[in-house]
């Protein structure tokens, strides 16, 4: 499972190096294969290890074609995949176009969702997160939520 949030900073070829605590899980999980994709509803990408990704390209696979949802997704999610393999100290590399979508500068966010990563802005996450806290407080959560027990 990938947890945390760390503060990252994008070198001068576009690369990042994944925490080495990730780094291990992902040489155990995947041997280093992951795969680089934009997020289909933010301004973020998603870095999954390749076993997760196929498991994912398998469910969209199964949705009906022609329904326009699952055009929309298709084209954001699996059309802008890449397969990106950790070099040898722990990098990868985030293609320009990827880049430019999530609005990537010098300092990015990589956020552990559990089975995969979020890559943001440091400042487009910061607002991502008010924005979240702003539209929670005006919808009651849903009854799955209210019974967890933290």
């Amino acid at each position: 499972m990938f947890r945390g949030i760390h503060l990252l900073s994008i070198d001068a070829k576009g690369r990042i190096k994944i925490p080495t605590r990730h780094q291990n899980q992902i040489a155990k999980v995947c041997s280093g294969q992951m795969v680089l994709s934009i997020h289909p509803d933010d301004s973020c990408l998603l870095l999954y290890p390749l076993s997760d990704w196929q498991n994912l390209e398998r469910k969209v696979a199964k949705l009906p074609s022609l329904n326009i949802h699952t055009k929309r997704l298709s084209r954001k999610l699996i059309g802008h995949a890449n397969e990106c393999d950790l070099d040898k100290i722990g990098r990868i590399l985030i293609p320009i176009s990827h880049r430019k979508h999530a609005n990537l500068n010098k300092k990015v966010i990589l956020s552990g969702q559990g089975h995969n990563f979020e890559i943001w802005d440091e400042n487009a996450w910061g607002e991502q997160i008010e924005k979240l806290e702003r539209l929670s407080s005006q919808v009651e959560a849903p009854q799955e939520i209210q019974k967890l027990s933290l």
